[in-house]
């Protein structure tokens, strides 16, 4: 090829991981000009085919592993100094391997927030221009661009932006040869900018002493510090019911960690839960808190990476991407709401937090911390082989009681009803409701799901209005008057009759948290009503908002979904109410026992956590089901014996190994064959490894987002025998038609 012609001759090269879809290292040579800059863990830009991409330096070679390859050369180097750390670069690479993930993809998900390079004109001054803002010469305008411009070249439009009528007067600087375009990388570690945080955080006091622990906190404590103390991976599930001060053990082991003269990385499950604790945080370290999380914008999410990497501040909160946050000399991982599916990433490099976060302390002689009210099975069970020290805090601090829990048996509640009225909320629950709102206290009210409706149903042919693109219905949001798909957001508006038989009698059946709190306006038009979910929280400050009504009292009864359910603390609440908590059983996946047991037992723990006593209604249809009855005595390890007895018997997680492929193509007979053909592929291999094929079967979402979707189920009781036959199940994938794709996830969290 004419490139070769001109490729460098064979010198000392690196290899590169770029963010392509192809499980593989890229060699390039390394000119003399790089040669000192050209480390492992630094960001270089590269040609690749025929375009220039940005990938990260992993190898250095002295020669090619081809000597008679001529290799194209590095083109620019862009970080001062690594970003990726040795040690870190080793644990995301066999992370990757383990994901199943591109080299080059996983690493490109650890970079540091908002340095993506973008290639763009940008104005600098020329030493004609620095001699002329030099001498005073000149005024007004042009003396600010110039002045401006001399702390760092920058974009034309971010001048127009600051300056009225920068554009003229930057072709007439031009023309007098006082500034020059030049062609440059924006986003560069080199030109990071420091600037606020910018995260609407209310920072809280503490007066006083520190308050006294528990005996059984102290002791939970003393075991974590002793840990940080002696520079050991040891792994800890602080496992307490809710309100039982593991916020107030997490911020003491910070403490101990910051006196060892070490960093803190404290994790939680969603952006919503990182105001909360970053308050507590803030209160007792002061702005030695760095925030890391997607709801920043990536100029402040990046100024923070840039004081954890510079030292300037040891403690690291966030969601799931602050894993990646730059520590040092990392000394200790809380991992809060440890259980939440959130921690696992769906997409791209498929990693759950939980055990990358375990490899990282591992490495840096750092003890994890996983603290939950509702351990997930795999954690809970580990503790019962003893591969994690159980930490247990059995009560609520201050000899508060937790909240007493009534069943409501909906069959027995609907069949008092006139036929076709609908139950959403029980006579228990409204005169609950009206109590607690008498007595100044507030209630909130679940329901897992969002919008006013789930469907339209028609009564004449049973035709349910469905998403073009995905097979699901269509939920409808009366604040808007549309119909929506909440997995790729077509939406249309409500049809007058029938879209299938023309008939105009049709219903909206289900309920959503829309028709909630217009139902509870009007059982108690006296209460300040509001509503969180998804859509009612998408506003940039929205949901703090919300939530600090809450907490100073401006709100009697908050309606939402499962962002009410986990972390929050409010002391005003004294009521809470489960609208339908069989909603989740009746998913197809074999964790929806778990998950209606977590759900309910965390929105529970949301009541009576101030000095008034708790109440709790479930209204449900299954009573009696091992995943809701022992809600009433909020009692786990009944739940935990029942659920692992299932779980055994059908050798699913933790007693076995799962990984799940999806196939999916825009025709559905050519992704259903592509799934059959690599489940034939497999099976003599998968079998001689003790391996079962379940599949190939329709998704539980069979379309979505345009594309049919088939899936296959890997389950077997060796770890390496699964993740073998899942990679070689991925490699027969590289051979079906273009067009077609697979994804492979091993240890799913998501089954849809």
């Amino acid at each position: 090829m004419l490139q070769d012609l001109f490729a460098a001759p064979a010198r000392r090269c690196v290899r590169v991981a770029l963010p392509v879809a192809v499980d593989r290292l890229f060699e390039y040579a390394v000119p003399d000009a790089l040669a000192a800059e050209a480390e492992p863990g630094r960001r270089a830009r590269v040609p690749f085919e025929s375009r220039r991409l940005v990938g990260v330096i992993v190898e250095a070679l002295a020669a090619p592993s081809d000597p008679t390859l001529r290799l194209r050369p590095l083109e620019s180097v862009l970080d001062p100094a690594p970003v990726l750390p040795a040690a870190w670069l080793g644990i995301l690479r066999e992370e990757a391997w383990r994901c199943l993930c591109p080299i080059g993809i996983a690493l490109a998900a650890a970079l540091p927030p908002g340095s993506r390079p973008r290639r763009g004109s940008r104005i600098a001054l020329t030493p004609r221009g620095e001699a002329a803002l030099g001498s005073g010469a000149l005024r007004g305008p042009a003396r600010e661009i110039l002045a401006a411009i001399a702390k760092r070249p920058l974009g034309s439009r971010t001048l127009a932006r600051r300056f009225a009528g920068a554009s003229d007067l930057l072709a007439t600087l031009a023309g007098d040869g006082l500034v020059t375009r030049a062609e440059g990388e924006a986003g560069s570690t080199r030109r990071a900018r420091a600037s606020a945080p910018g995260e609407p955080v209310e920072v809280l006091r503490e007066e006083g002493a520190r308050v006294t622990l528990t005996p059984e906190q102290d002791a939970a404590l003393g075991a974590i510090a002793a840990s940080v103390r002696a520079r050991r991976p040891d792994r800890f599930l602080l496992h307490g019911v809710t309100g039982s001060g593991k916020t107030e053990v997490y911020l003491r082991a910070v403490d101990e960690t910051l006196g060892a003269g070490r960093q803190a990385l404290v994790l939680v499950p969603e952006i919503t839960l990182t105001h909360q604790i970053v308050a507590r945080l803030r209160a007792r370290f002061g702005d030695r808190v760095a925030v890391l999380h997607s709801g920043l914008r990536p100029g402040e999410r990046r100024a923070q990476w840039e004081r954890l990497r510079e030292g300037a501040t040891p403690i690291a909160v966030g969601a799931r991407s602050a894993l990646f946050a730059p520590l040092a000399d990392l000394g200790l991982v809380v991992i809060d709401e440890e259980h939440d599916a959130a921690y696992k990433n769906e997409e791209g490099f498929r990693y759950h937090a939980r055990e990358l976060a375990g490899r990282r302390a591992a490495a840096a002689g750092a003890p994890v911390v996983l603290g939950s009210a509702t351990p997930s099975l795999e954690t809970r069970f580990a503790a019962e082989r003893g591969e994690i020290a159980r930490l247990v805090l059995p009560r609520r601090i201050g000899g508060r009681p937790l909240p007493a829990v009534e069943l409501v048996d909906l069959e027995k509640e609907r069949a008092l009803l006139p036929r076709g009225r609908k139950l959403l909320l029980s006579p228990s629950l409204r005169r609950a409701m009206r109590q607690t709102l008498e007595a100044g206290g507030q209630t909130i009210l679940f329901l897992n799901r969002r919008g006013f409706s789930t469907q339209i149903l028609c009564f004449e042919c049973q035709h349910v209005e469905r998403c073009k693109h995905c097979d699901i219905s269509l939920v409808y949001h009366a604040s808007q008057s549309l119909l929506r798909c909440h997995y790729c957001d077509y939406h249309i508006a409500p049809p007058e009759t029938c879209s299938k038989c023309g008939a105009p009698d049709t219903a909206l059946l289900g309920v959503g948290t829309e028709r909630v709190v217009e139902e509870v306006r009007r059982q108690l038009p006296e209460a300040r009503v509001a509503r969180l979910d998804r859509d009612a929280a998408r506003g940039r400050g929205v949901t703090e908002a919300l939530l600090r009504d809450l907490a100073e009292g401006r709100v009697d009864v908050l309606v939402g979904t499962q962002m009410v359910a986990k972390g929050h603390d409010f002391p005003g609440v004294r009521l809470v109410g489960v609208l339908n908590a069989d909603q989740s059983l009746h998913f197809p996946d074999f964790r929806a026992a778990e998950r209606t047991f977590q759900i309910l037992t965390q929105v529970a723990g949301r009541a009576g956590r101030g000095p008034m006593p708790g109440r709790v209604i479930v209204q449900t249809f299954l009573p009696e089901h091992y995943a809701i009855r022992p809600v009433l005595d909020h009692d786990y390890e009944t739940f935990y014996r029942a659920e692992l007895r299932e779980r055994a018997a059908l050798g699913y997680p933790p007693t076995g190994e799962l990984a799940h492929a999806v196939v999916s193509g825009s025709d559905p007979e050519q992704a259903q064959a592509a799934a059959q053909r690599l489940a034939r592929e497999i099976a003599e291999p998968a079998a001689a490894a003790g391996v079962e094929v379940l599949g190939p079967a329709p998704a539980p979402l069979a379309k979505l987002r345009g594309r049919h979707r088939f899936q296959i189920l890997l389950k077997g009781r060796d770890r390496e025998a699964v993740h073998g036959t899942a990679r070689r199940l991925l490699d027969a994938a590289a051979r079906l038609p273009r067009g077609l794709r697979v994804g492979v996830d091993v240890a799913p969290v998501n089954m849809m």
